[in-house]
């Protein structure tokens, strides 16, 4: 087994973790939180980009990537070298994806101003860079053909595609590294405690890892030696399925806690609809004024109409306790819209919950 196949083997293990991500967010997303975005478009996009990755990756190395140019026929490096681009090609479009994909999660939870313009320009800069230099990747020389089948078509080399990769992944591990650090900017002013804030926001910090992985990929492209092109580029080809491999995995695990916490029989309703389809089953509550001066206990209404009993008791209102969600867009909107099913009252109140024995009438 030379070094070809070794690539091969470990991008179809990468490709079979990252696309088992992709069915069990979208089986999270629709079943469980009854909830999809464009982010998760974008996930499930990058999954199968990285797919493609791998099959071509797979077709170069059954021409000869992975062993020594100078030993393959003229066909074969010809044949390596143009489906290289094609898998290349799927590489850059798929790691644009993973930052497209986490950069709109993040617009969708933040609130300050300049939180969403740097993530809005980030994601812009990243996509645009991306698609130029896959332009630029199949515009290297005239005629085109030149730059894959070398040894046989003569031609000019219009770009020096190498220093812009290079210039690409410092820009892609710097992004990896910026939306790892705007969850820590957030987070701390949401209601819940340190530890939960901790695990939240290390969660969706996780692309740190991605970064590094960046960092290596563009450190090996820096040295490569081009002129033994089949065997030498297989370090790189690794280091970029690495990165959008481990980019999906830093981005996917924390949107699979809803998953989680039904296996473990922690919730049963997570989005908006099962909220108010699922209210009989959670407590309810009366809040009674302290303050009050009447003998019996004065009722705080909380939007819901409730009718009068003869024991001077209220029908309990339909109020809510706030329950743990699962997916992170869902803890932060809810507290970004209002606080849905918070009680908010100026007085001091006491908050007793209906066990059992509510004098109700219907």
């Amino acid at each position: 087994m030379h070094r070809g196949h070794e690539l091969a083997c470990a991008m179809w293990a990468l490709t079979a973790l990252s696309l088992t991500l992709v069915a069990l967010r979208l089986y999270t997303r629709i079943r469980i939180v009854k909830f999809i975005g464009a982010e998760d478009y974008m996930y499930a996009c990058t999954g199968v980009f990285f797919l493609l990755f791998a099959i071509f990756i797979q077709v170069s190395v059954h021409y000869g990537l992975g062993q020594n140019f100078w030993t393959l026929t003229i066909d074969d490096t010809s044949n390596a070298i143009f489906w290289t681009y094609v898998a290349n090609s799927f590489a850059i479009t798929g790691n644009a994806m993973a930052k497209l994909s986490m950069g709109l999660f993040l617009l969708r939870v933040v609130q300050v101003r300049w939180h969403k313009i740097a993530l809005w320009a980030a994601v812009i800069i990243t996509v645009a860079t991306s698609i130029a230099l896959t332009i630029m990747l199949w515009n290297q020389t005239t005629p085109v053909k030149a730059s894959w089948d070398v040894l046989r078509t003569p031609g000019k080399w219009n770009i020096r595609i190498q220093p812009m990769s290079v210039g690409l992944g410092v820009w892609s591990s710097v992004c990896d590294f910026f939306f790892a650090a705007i969850p820590w900017l957030f987070i701390q002013s949401l209601p819940m405690s340190q530890r939960e804030k901790f695990m939240l926001a290390g969660g969706m910090s996780l692309g740190v890892i991605a970064g590094a992985c960046g960092i290596t990929r563009t450190v090996v492209l820096s040295r490569l030696n081009v002129f033994n092109y089949t065997l030498n580029f297989v370090p790189y080809f690794a280091w970029a399925g690495a990165e959008i491999a481990v980019a999906m995995i830093c981005i996917g695990i924390p949107t699979l806690r809803p998953l989680y916490l039904k296996t473990r029989g922690f919730a049963n309703s997570y989005s908006n609809q099962g909220r108010s389809n699922n209210s009989s089953g959670l407590p309810r509550f009366v809040m009674y004024d302290l303050k009050a001066s009447k003998p019996s206990p004065r009722v705080r209404d909380s939007g819901f109409s409730h009718a009068r009993t003869d024991s001077n008791l209220s029908r309990p209102p339909a109020v809510y306790a706030k329950a743990r969600n699962d997916s992170v867009d869902d803890i932060i909107s809810e507290y970004q819209n209002q606080h849905v099913g918070v009680i908010w009252v100026k007085n001091e109140v006491q908050i007793h919950e209906d066990v059992a024995e509510w004098p109700l009438r219907n």
